[in-house]
């Protein structure tokens, strides 16, 4: 598994926020996704229209439990801090720093992906920063977000700790 490291900036999000069980939560994400797509004209100096976020507190997956509650939101990157259009929250991610690995395959490469990249943090005596959000970056020129989804191909972005 190619798994690196990089640094963002802040960056500026906003988007919809799913809450749910892991089970609702494979039919509430691409909901999400198709609500935010047809509501992107709406949204204020958005980044790049092909490109999209989907975050997630890194606690969720920390206390996963088979029938555990998750968030979930799915964004768009926006420049500024203009108030969302209503029904849409924003979000502010501090300065950061990722490992990121790639998701390309079909439905069994996510769980593959994640597990890797776990494994290599876990190898690289680095720690998660339990206490922010993770992130999957779409573009729309490798993968739509919007279903139907046949093969995946996007990057998984986990929040390291500076300790």
């Amino acid at each position: 598994m190619n798994v690196s490291i990089v640094s963002r900036g802040a960056i500026r999000l906003v988007g919809i926020k799913v809450v749910g069980r892991r089970s609702e939560l494979s039919h509430r994400v691409p909901m999400a996704w198709l609500e935010l797509v047809a509501r992107q004209d709406a949204i204020p100096h958005v980044v790049d229209r092909d490109v999209f976020h989907g975050a997630f507190p890194e606690s969720d997956h920390l206390r996963a439990s088979a029938d555990g509650v998750y968030t979930y939101w799915a964004c768009t990157e926006v420049r500024g801090s203009d108030t969302p259009p209503e029904g849409l929250h924003a979000l502010v991610l501090p300065a950061r720093t990722y490992a990121t690995a790639r998701v390309q395959g079909t439905a069994e490469a996510i769980d593959t992906a994640y597990l890797g990249l776990a494994r290599w943090i876990d190898e690289q005596g680095r720690r998660l920063h339990d206490e922010a959000l993770a992130l999957e970056r779409y573009d729309q020129r490798r993968q739509k977000v919007t279903p139907p989804y046949g093969r995946f191909d996007y990057d998984i972005l986990k929040p390291l700790s500076d300790e």
